[in-house]
């Protein structure tokens, strides 16, 4: 067995993962734990011992965000799984509309570069918040594989199933489930945060156990029947305290995108709060099947997340579905956007040109890839982290409320969390595995 690295003292459970990462004969390894847990310390050990020991190592994740996480906490570079697997840049297809009889325009992947034919040159793949992952990415994770190379799967098997492309695997076991189920995975026991007195790592634990969170001075809970007038409110009154939900450091996140409370309208309401008058704006296009097209405002200062892996932007510059940022600068005379994503600034064009191997021209408007994010669903940020989030439940949102739900969205949560509900929706939320 490999050395551990000298700074780095595993209990029991970390322990079991690290040797069962460095036997060579395991050919996928899994493991999983709860926020503090110690998976990002196991990462990058793991990644230290094989790759001193001549192995050729690739960490990866899901989102474009959960992988700069990465990066930033451990030093070692990550990338996306569609990027280490190749995929090209989606192309936008126009598609007969079998319920309504008219057209459609729909985003199609070009598919995976690396495969059985042409397998990724790495010894070892590591990929982080797997529990995200779905059944088709694993799939062609596992074709993509070399004689002989090894994967370990990290996540939080707690948190939400992945988004399948085939809704017939909604009820089934996630591709993390059942690595976990197969290989002896193994579960990280001691939580090594420190959290003592807070409250969001106790109610996360309650609310695993079916059991309703409970007030605590970094976890705020609100009842109410007028949970938009709620938010409102509490955004203002955080403004006067220093916490800014215009930033990226504050984040309103809410079940999903349709309903009173969910983030195509409640977005708009809360843009309003930060709408400066005196700045321009500039009207950006929509695709069609998102909120029924139309255009969205934004102005400097706009607070927007990218919902498509862009990654050639023109000069080296590159946007990840899920990135939150915010508006720096508008070329109102050729329709650019800077959007400052946290660790580097990125030029949104109007007009993409992507010429394919076959010669094919295909001419896109990556601006409509902007929307607003003051409000993200909890699938969105999932595999991020910031330091104030508020969780918005409401009776509209029932038919997709559930423990994995309300545990996902309040561990995102650094510093303080607030939720904003009605008792039926807290003790759904807290019943209801998902």
């Amino acid at each position: 067995m490999f050395g551990l690295q000298k700074e780095f003292v595993p209990d029991e459970s970390q322990q079991a993962a690290i040797d069962a990462a460095c036997d060579n004969s395991r050919r996928i390894v899994a493991f999983t734990g709860k926020a503090g847990t110690g998976k990002t310390s196991i990462i990058k050990n793991i990644y230290k011992v094989l790759t001193s020991n001549g192995y050729m190592v690739s960490v990866s994740a899901p989102t474009g965000k959960a992988a700069k996480r990465i990066q930033e906490t451990t030093g070692i570079t990550a990338v996306t799984n569609h990027r280490l697997l190749g995929y090209g840049m989606p192309i936008e297809l126009e598609v007969d509309d079998i319920k309504t009889g008219g057209k459609k325009r729909v985003s199609v992947s070009t598919g995976p570069t690396f495969n059985q034919r042409k397998p990724l040159p790495h010894d070892v793949l590591i990929f982080d918040e797997d529990a995200m992952v779905n059944q088709e990415i694993h799939r062609n994770r596992i074709a993509a594989l070399k004689s002989g190379a090894r994967i370990i799967l990290v996540g939080d098997v707690n948190q939400l199933k992945p988004i399948e492309e085939d809704k017939t695997l909604d009820s089934q076991e996630s591709a993390f489930q059942a690595a976990l189920r197969k290989f002896n995975g193994i579960t990280l026991t001691t939580n090594h945060r420190q959290l003592e007195g807070s409250g969001i790592h106790m109610n996360a634990e309650r609310i695993l156990e079916g059991k309703v969170p409970i007030r605590a001075d970094d976890f705020v809970i609100t009842y109410s029947q007028e949970p938009v007038q709620e938010v409102t409110k509490q955004v203002l009154d955080s403004r006067e305290r220093g916490i800014d939900y215009s930033t990226l450091d504050a984040q309103i996140v809410t079940c999903m995108n349709k309903t009173w409370i969910g983030t195509a309208k409640l977005n708009l309401t809360i843009q309003q709060i930060f709408w400066d008058r005196s700045r321009p704006a500039i009207d950006l296009p929509r695709h069609k099947w998102i909120n029924d097209g139309g255009t969205i405002r934004v102005q400097v200062g706009s607070k927007v997340v990218y919902t498509a892996n862009s990654y050639d932007l023109g000069n080296e510059q590159y946007a990840f579905n899920g990135e939150v940022g915010v508006v720096v600068e508008i070329d109102h005379l050729h329709g650019t956007v800077d959007i400052d994503f946290g660790d580097r600034v990125v030029t949104i064009p109007p007009v993409l040109i992507i010429v394919k191997s076959n010669g094919t021209v295909i001419e896109s408007d990556p601006r409509r890839n902007i929307d607003l994010a003051y409000v993200l669903t909890t699938h969105k940020m999932q595999g991020s982290e910031c330091k104030h989030i508020t969780y918005i439940l409401n009776k509209s949102t029932t038919h997709v409320q559930s423990r994995r739900n309300f545990y996902t969205a309040i561990t995102r949560a650094q510093e303080t969390c607030s939720v904003i509900t009605d008792m039926q929706s807290i003790t759904k939320s807290t019943r209801w595995p998902g």
